[in-house]
């Protein structure tokens, strides 16, 4: 091209004026429509001198929701035993599976499965819904091993399989499960897998409205018993704007966490994921406070 067809080209040529590149957009321009502008959103942005977080996890995350944007991170492709998050994950496979008013008995399987204390009586019969809840906000591991048991029943495969096919379905490739409740410390996720998972969960809005409340009651489907529910999510009350969380815990796994919490005023929320912490609640509670107080969202 010489110089006189390069000088044509840069006096008629659009794009450098109004930020469009196709030929679509030229036509457009040339027509007497200019397309908007197409600009890249930069917040939120990070103030300046903004110390790293103090945090005791072996491993975190820190996203923003609105923006779909990771803030801040340590190990985040690290391995590590996830214990009850396991529960966010067998939550979705039960919803694929089961009616929330199916009841569903409490056999000898699902009965003390950790030696802890039973939840329910052997031979009580809870509808899907209230099992869900007692899984999700109590963290009962009894309610996981019976939602399991009708899920096996129902699909005639073994819920291992089922729960480590969905992570896979989900792209969780760094995550194995081995047990409905996360009582085993051979299975494994990471942070950047988990929030990969709580992606999906948003699908299921049941979950969330479960996992935001701090406390409920259940009864058996024919009114003999009654069970009060009390979240294992010690920040309720603490930090304002819940939108839900998850809570999990074993000696190996230590203190395991997701909480997202919502930012109303810009119009976004802050989900934070720990693992391996000797401080779950105060590691979660810091790290969404850093985000909250240390970065401009508009």
């Amino acid at each position: 091209m010489d110089s006189t067809n390069r000088q044509a080209q840069t006096a008629t040529t659009p794009a450098s004026l109004i930020g469009t590149s196709s030929a679509q957009d030229l036509g457009s321009y040339q027509s007497g429509y200019i397309l908007p502008v197409s600009v890249t959103n930069f917040f939120p942005i990070k103030k300046p001198n903004t110390a790293v977080p103090k945090l005791s996890a072996k491993a975190a995350l820190l996203y923003d929701t609105a923006n779909d944007k990771v803030l801040f991170s340590i190990s985040s492709q690290k391995s590590l035993p996830v214990a009850s998050l396991t529960k966010l994950l067998m939550a979705t496979i039960v919803l694929d599976q089961l009616t929330l008013n199916v009841p569903v008995t409490i056999t000898s399987r699902s009965y003390n499965v950790d030696d802890l204390g039973a939840d329910f009586n052997r031979g009580e019969a809870l509808a899907v819904g209230d099992l869900l809840k007692a899984m999700l906000i109590k963290s009962s591991n009894d309610a996981a091993y019976a939602l399991a048991q009708a899920v096996e029943t129902k699909t005639g495969k073994g819920i291992v399989e089922q729960l480590n096919a969905k992570a896979g379905l989900i792209g969780m490739y760094n995550s194995r499960f081995s047990d409905p409740a996360g009582l085993n410390d051979d299975a494994y996720s990471t942070v950047e897998d988990l929030l990969k998972l709580v992606k999906y969960s948003k699908r299921y809005s049941a979950i969330w409205q479960i996992i935001n409340q701090p406390e409920t009651d259940v009864k058996s489907v024919d009114g003999r018993f009654s069970h009060h529910i009390v979240s294992t999510n010690k920040l309720f009350g603490v930090l304002p704007n819940i939108v839900g969380g998850k809570t999990g815990y074993t000696d190996g796994a230590k203190g395991c966490m997701i909480l997202e919490i919502a930012l109303p005023a810009d119009d976004s929320s802050l989900l934070a994921i720990v693992l391996g912490s000797d401080e779950r609640f105060a590691d979660t509670k810091t790290l969404l406070e850093w985000g909250r107080d240390n970065f401009r969202w508009h």
